[in-house]
């Protein structure tokens, strides 16, 4: 629930209000002066209407327009009178009205909305003349019989359960026994109805649906048993709901051989605390939609781009931006190939996006805003709803239904980023990642008796190391939170010393040998 205050222009002066007086709220729906009306009442009496955007409403109220919404799960909205003084207010002077402000609590429309997918719309086989000429009537749908009654009377069975989930429609099976129906009477041969789902039922038929997917998936040789194992233990342990999951499950396919060695589980998985990956998990479950990560140097963008590719069980391909990759590199070029026989024929090898549109890739294109912005434009319509690209020696291509496009890109405040097409950006949403700034509170999960001496080492090292990721001095694919952690889980000073624990754990993470080398130096000033 949520508090918020409203305007009352009162109309009946008759009635006094004064402060702590309780109101309701209702909808007028014919009132011919404003769709949106909503009348203020005191005891049964009406007072007046909630102020509409044709006047100047009184600060920090909200008008008429922004409540309506709330009547779709409400008959009437409660509140108090907070003002024992009326308050003038108008765009004009022409136009002065007294008004009230009364304090109002309002429900948490995201939760009515998830309450309302759980009614199930019912096609009953019937006909109104079993049921009479009531328009709405309340029925019992009987597990055992499979059959519809009204007052003990059969009048038809179900035939079908609509729902925008389909998961839900496919196991009526698993209703409740007695489930109460509300049918809406029409003339015809069906009757239409609603069924509420218990919470219970609803778990357990995605369950089963789930179940059902990831067997299916497992026989067909899509996925192992072990792997989807280790991704459902993954969207538990970082908060992503089981039905975004079952979405994602939905969309797997099975792979050619070739395409097999561009799938592979990441060394290291992107951490979710702030509820970036959920986000960004389900708008790529949506049609023809595509995301930017964008942050800073070690917020790990692309950790996150190769964790989605793994959940999504999907070949990838990452495209690594610099100002010298022009459209051949992307898209492919003409070569003389010989044959068998000898002679020689002009082919065309597809390059990397090619490759990805056309047999449904993950791409992932690093550092997009150091590209060149020629290079971008080429892209647009295979980016957007047209999921297509005409390329001259090819000719149409029409993307595959699992291609999906993620870009990662630095902030604005780094040298030599550029700034993107708009309507190459438009096409993508952007995602913001945060990188930890202090990893103490992690490590300290995970080995809850380290000394803090030790924790604050370790935390110096990591930030050491971010500065030079931020600063460009090394990659950001050499920063590796899951070695900070098994040095906290592994060091012991019986055994193996701090600087040789970071050394394996940390150092020999690092992406190349200028890499590895800053950090030892971070290390040596830091760890004698």
């Amino acid at each position: 629930m949520k508090l918020a205050n409203v305007g009352i222009t009162v109309v009946n002066k008759k009635v006094p209000l004064v402060l702590g007086d309780e109101v309701v709220l209702k909808r007028e729906l014919d009132y011919k002066y404003d769709k949106n009306a909503i009348k203020c009442l005191k005891n049964g009496e009406f007072i007046g209407y909630v102020c509409s955007d044709d006047y100047k409403v009184p600060d920090n109220c909200i008008v008429n327009k922004k409540l309506v919404p709330y009547f779709k799960y409400l008959d009437e909205i409660s509140g108090k009178i907070i003002t024992s003084d009326t308050i003038v207010y108008a765009k004009d002077d022409d136009r002065a009205e007294t008004a009230y402000i009364i304090e109002i609590y309002l429900p948490d429309i995201e939760a009515k909305e998830r309450e309302k997918e759980k009614v199930l719309k019912v096609l009953i086989d019937g006909n109104i003349g079993k049921v009479g000429e009531e328009k709405e009537l309340l029925a019992k749908y009987n597990l055992e019989k499979e059959e519809v009654f009204i007052d003990d009377k059969p009048i038809g069975n179900i035939v079908e359960l609509r729902h925008k989930d389909s998961i839900l429609t496919d196991y009526k099976y698993l209703l409740e026994d007695n489930a109460d129906i509300l049918i809406k009477a029409e003339e015809g041969k069906y009757l239409f109805g609603e069924m509420v789902l218990s919470k219970e039922s609803e778990d357990k038929i995605k369950e089963e649906y789930m179940k059902n997917l990831i067997e299916d998936i497992v026989e067909r040789g899509i996925d192992t048993e072990e792997n989807i194992k280790d991704k459902i233990a993954y969207i538990n342990e970082n908060n992503i709901p089981k039905c975004l999951f079952t979405n994602i499950l939905k969309t797997y396919i099975k792979y050619d051989e070739e395409d097999l060695c561009f799938m592979k589980k990441p060394e290291f998985l992107y951490r979710d605390k702030s509820g970036v990956l959920k986000r960004a998990l389900h708008y790529l479950t949506m049609k023809d939609k595509n995301i930017t990560l964008v942050g800073e140097r070690g917020a790990g963008k692309s950790t996150m781009a190769e964790t989605i590719a793994w959940l999504f069980n999907r070949p990838v391909i990452t495209i690594s931006f610099s100002r010298d990759i022009d459209k051949y590199d992307i898209w492919g070029y003409k070569t003389i190939d010989i044959t068998e026989e000898g002679e020689r024929k002009v082919v065309f090898v597809d390059g990397p996006l090619t490759k990805a549109i056309k047999n449904g890739y993950i791409t992932i294109f690093d550092e997009i805003n150091v590209a060149d912005p020629g290079v971008l434009e080429s892209m647009n319509s295979v980016l957007d709803h047209r999921r297509q690209i005409y390329i001259s020696e090819l000719g149409q291509i029409k993307a595959h239904e699992n291609f999906m496009a993620i870009t990662t890109e630095n902030d604005d405040t780094y040298q030599g980023v550029n700034k993107l097409n708009e309507a190459f950006r438009d096409r993508f949403i952007r995602i913001r990642c945060t990188g930890h700034d202090s990893i103490k509170e992690l490590l300290k999960s995970k080995n809850p008796y380290i000394k803090s001496e030790v924790l604050e080492v370790l935390d110096d090292i990591y930030k050491g190391i971010r500065l030079l990721i931020k600063e460009g001095e090394i990659s950001e694919k050499s920063l590796t939170i899951r070695g900070f952690e098994n040095v906290a889980i592994s060091y012991d000073p019986e055994i193996i010393t701090l600087k040789e624990s970071l050394i394996d754990c940390v150092v020999n993470q690092g992406d190349n040998e200028d890499d590895r080398e800053h950090i030892m130096n971070i290390i040596n000033m830091e760890v004698l």
